[in-house]
This record gives structure tokens, C-alpha cells and sequence, in this order.
């Protein structure tokens, strides 16, 4: 055992609690560095907070099923297309006849869209088919 005298043992302990403190001191610093001022979760897509998309009315079940029979009858049937302004008239006179209510009846960029979509998958459902 080297000769070491109650001094430097003294020294010795003084010096490693100093290092202790600073280690620890060094890590609660790295630790204020990375705490993050978002809870987690807070980017995920399935908790949106502010989201406006689809905030809008939804076609109906029977709007759906008379623009669809209105857009498979122009499908048979060259002359008998029919335009957006057209579905909408004949939606229009579905709520005269009391089929439909006034507030499932869509606006004309609605019906607009919607025939480019469905037109679209019915576009590529009759090419898989074939």
C-alpha cells in the first residue's frame, strides 16, 4: 500500500465529491437543454386541434345514390348525359316531390366535384374489370 499521508486522503475525497457535483450539475443542465415546451403526441395526425378539413356538410346516403343512378344512366346512354346543372335540377325536384329534404340538396361546385371523382373511380373500375 503506497504511503498516503491523512491530508492527501482528505484532498482526495474533497476533490471527488467536487466531481460528483459537477457531474450531476452537468447533467441537470443537459436535461434543461432538451425539455421540450410540446406534450407528447402533440404533432400526430390523430389528434388535430385546428383542422378545417372536412368540416363541411356530407352527401347523403340517397343523394349519393341518385347522383350515381343520374351519372350510370349518362354512362349507358350517350344523349341522356347529364351536366352538374342538370343532377342539381333533378335534385331539386326529388324535394318538390318530397323525396329528398331542402338541406340535403348540395351546391353546384359540390355536385361538381363529385362527378370528377366518380368519375374517376369508375373510370379505373371499368379498366380493372376488363
Amino acid at each position: 500500500m503506497p504511503n498516503i499521508s491523512a491530508n492527501e486522503t482528505s484532498k482526495r475525497d474533497k476533490l471527488i465529491k467536487e466531481l460528483e457535483l459537477a457531474i450531476a450539475n452537468g447533467i441537470e443542465q443537459k436535461d434543461k437543454k432538451n425539455t421540450y415546451k410540446y406534450q407528447s403526441g402533440w404533432a400526430l395526425r390523430s389528434r388535430p386541434k385546428y383542422s378545417k378539413k372536412r368540416t363541411g356538410k356530407h352527401i347523403s346516403k340517397k343523394v349519393w345514390n341518385f347522383l350515381e343512378g343520374y351519372f350510370l344512366e349518362g354512362d349507358m346512354d350517350k344523349s341522356k348525359r347529364f351536366t352538374a346543372t342538370s343532377m342539381l335540377e333533378c335534385l331539386k325536384s326529388k324535394v318538390e316531390e318530397e323525396v329528398l329534404d331542402e338541406n340535403e340538396i348540395l351546391k353546384l361546385q359540390t355536385i361538381q366535384g363529385w362527378i370528377a371523382r366518380y368519375s374517376a373511380q369508375h373510370r379505373q373500375k371499368m379498366a380493372e374489370s376488363q
